[in-house]
């Protein structure tokens, strides 16, 4: 694995967040909880996941050496 695929992987992680956030588009067709049987708990716990997902990921995304392009186009 290379950190191109690490990066492919987690922009498709994002992409279907992204989709499922605008499936559910806001709540806007739920009057209640209980009308879109919604587990509000379950998810709070899934978003404490991502939380700490994403923490990890940018801790680690800050120790990613960077090298200058111009040192890296010309094979030095």
């Amino acid at each position: 694995m290379t950190s191109q695929d690490a990066i492919d992987a987690l922009a498709l992680q994002n992409q279907r967040f992204n989709d499922l956030i605008r499936q559910i588009d806001g709540g806007i067709w739920w009057s209640s909880d209980a009308a879109a049987k919604l587990d509000a708990a379950a998810i709070f716990a899934q978003v404490d996941h991502i939380r700490i997902a994403l923490d990890e990921i940018t801790r680690l995304a800050k120790q990613i050496a960077v090298q200058p392009r111009s040192l890296a186009s010309d094979g030095r």
